[in-house]
C-alpha cells in the first residue's frame, strides 16, 4: 500500500509549498492508520505501529533512491538515463523493502501485532510526522533553494539513518512491551504453581491419611473373620498402596510434585523413574521447586502422550550434584516434529502460541534467577531438558 500509494501522491503534490505538502502527507499517514484500522481488526496502536513503521522504510527507500542518483549524476536533481534510470528506481527500493523484511517484519508474528498496546505510538506518530516527512521536505526545499551540492548530499545520507533510528525506536517499542507481557504472565504462572503446591501438599497428605486408615480397617475386617473374600481385599489394599507411595528424595516441595506427577503417570500408562537427591535443592524455595519440576514434568507428560510405543512411553528425571552446582535433567522420547525458537527454547505445539509457551520461559526465569541455565535439545527421538542451578556459598566455619 505505501510503496503505491506515497509515489502517486508524490506526483500529485507537485506545485504544492512546503507547508502544503506537509499537511498532505501528514494526512496520507492519518489515511493509512485509518485505512488498516478498517481493513484488519486490530487496535489503534497496532494500526499506529504498521502505518508509521510502513511509511518510514518507504521513506527509507524514496530517500536512497534519490542518494544514489545524486551520487551516479554528481549533481542534485538531474534525471538519469534509461536503463540505468529504471534499475535505480527498481532495485534501490527492492533492497531496502527486502533488507526491511530481514531485519524488521520477518521477526515480528502476527499473534505479536495484535497484542500491541504501547500508548506511546501516538508519540512516533508525531516523530514520523515531523521529522521523517518534515526532514524529507526541508531537504527537498532546500535543493531549489540552491545550497552547496556537498552539503544537500551530507543532508541525503543523514536522512535515512535518521528514518532507521526511528523505525528501531518503533520496534523496541514493541520489543519492549512484548518483554513486560512475558514478565507479568511469568509472575502469573509462578505464583499460581505456588497456590497449587500449597494445594497439592495438603491433599496429599489428607489422601494418605485417609488411605492409612482404610488400610487397617481391611487388615481389621481381614482377620475378624467377615465373610469378605480376600482376593477382593488384596485388590483394594494394592490400589490404595500406590496412593500411599509417597516419593521421598529429601526435599519436601520435590516430594509433593513427584508423587503428583507419578501417579497422572500411572494412570496414563506413562513409567516415571526419578533418581533425585532433593537434599541439593534445600537452598530453593519450595514454590521454585514445584514451579521448575511442575512445568519440566507437564511438558515431558504431554510430548510421551502422543506415543503409542509402549516401551517408549518413558520419562527419567535426575537431580544431582556437581561440586557447587545442581544438574537437573529430564529425558522422554516425542513423537511429531519438535522446533527451536532462536533463544534456544521449544517452540509450543499448542496453536494458540501467544497464551502458551510460558512455562519454559518461566523454567529459564527461575534458573538464571538461582546463577544458572536452562538447555533444551533433541537427539535420536528423545527430548533433553537439562538445568544448571547453582548452589549458594556457604559460610567458612571457624
Amino acid at each position: 500500500m505505501f510503496i503505491a500509494v506515497v509515489p502517486l501522491a508524490t506526483g500529485l503534490v507537485r506545485g504544492l509549498d512546503v507547508l502544503q505538502t506537509f499537511i498532505v502527507f501528514s494526512a496520507l499517514l492519518a489515511f493509512f492508520v485509518g485505512a488498516i484500522l478498517l481493513v484488519y481488526r486490530v487496535s489503534l496502536w497496532t494500526a499506529l505501529f504498521c502505518a508509521t513503521a510502513g511509511y518510514t522504510l518507504q521513506n527509507i527507500a524514496s530517500g536512497l533512491t534519490i542518494l544514489t542518483q545524486m551520487l551516479i549524476t554528481g549533481r542534485a536533481s538531474a534525471a538519469l538515463s534509461e536503463p540505468l534510470a529504471s534499475i535505480v528506481a527498481v532495485g534501490v527500493p527492492a533492497l531496502v523493502y527486502l533488507l526491511g523484511y530481514i531485519f524488521f517484519a520477518r521477526s515480528v508474528a502476527l499473534n505479536g501485532l495484535l497484542n500491541v498496546e504501547n500508548r506511546l505510538m501516538l508519540s512516533m506518530f508525531a516523530i514520523v510526522v515531523i521529522v521523517v516527512i518534515g526532514f524529507d521536505l526541508i531537504i527537498k526545499g532546500l535543493t531549489f533553494v540552491g545550497i552547496p551540492f556537498n552539503y544537500l548530499l551530507l543532508l541525503r545520507c543523514v536522512h535515512p539513518l535518521v528514518c532507521v533510528f526511528v523505525l528501531f525506536a518503533e520496534y523496541e517499542l514493541l520489543y519492549a512491551k512484548h518483554a513486560e507481557d512475558e514478565r507479568v504472565e511469568t509472575e502469573r504462572l509462578l505464583a499460581e504453581r505456588e497456590r497449587q503446591y500449597r494445594l497439592s501438599r495438603e491433599n496429599i497428605e489428607a489422601i494418605n491419611i485417609k488411605c492409612h486408615d482404610i488400610r487397617h480397617q481391611i487388615r481389621h475386617l481381614a482377620d475378624g473373620g467377615a465373610a469378605v473374600d480376600r482376593s477382593v481385599l488384596s485388590d483394594i489394599a494394592r490400589e490404595i498402596n500406590v496412593y500411599d507411595s509417597v516419593v521421598e528424595t529429601g526435599n519436601e516441595a520435590l516430594d509433593t510434585i513427584l508423587t503428583e506427577k507419578s501417579l497422572a503417570c500411572s494412570g496414563e500408562g506413562i513409567v516415571l523413574t526419578v533418581m533425585a537427591d532433593g537434599s541439593a535443592l534445600d537452598f530453593m524455595t519450595p514454590a521454585d521447586v514445584y514451579a521448575l519440576f511442575g512445568n519440566a514434568l507437564d511438558n515431558a507428560i504431554e510430548a510421551v502422550r502422543g506415543v503409542d510405543d509402549e516401551e517408549r512411553r518413558t520419562i527419567t528425571l535426575s537431580v544431582r550434584r556437581l561440586k557447587r552446582m545442581v544438574a537437573v535433567s529430564v529425558e522422554n522420547y516425542y513423537s511429531g516434529v519438535t522446533r527451536f525458537s532462536d533463544d534456544g527454547l521449544p517452540i509450543t505445539s499448542k496453536r494458540d502460541r501467544s497464551n502458551h509457551g510460558f512455562g519454559v520461559r518461566s523454567m529459564r526465569a527461575i534458573a538464571e534467577r538461582y546463577g544458572g541455565s536452562l538447555h533444551a535439545g533433541v537427539q535420536d527421538g528423545v527430548f533433553y531438558l537439562n538445568v544448571l542451578l547453582a548452589m549458594p556459598e556457604t559460610p567458612a566455619s571457624t
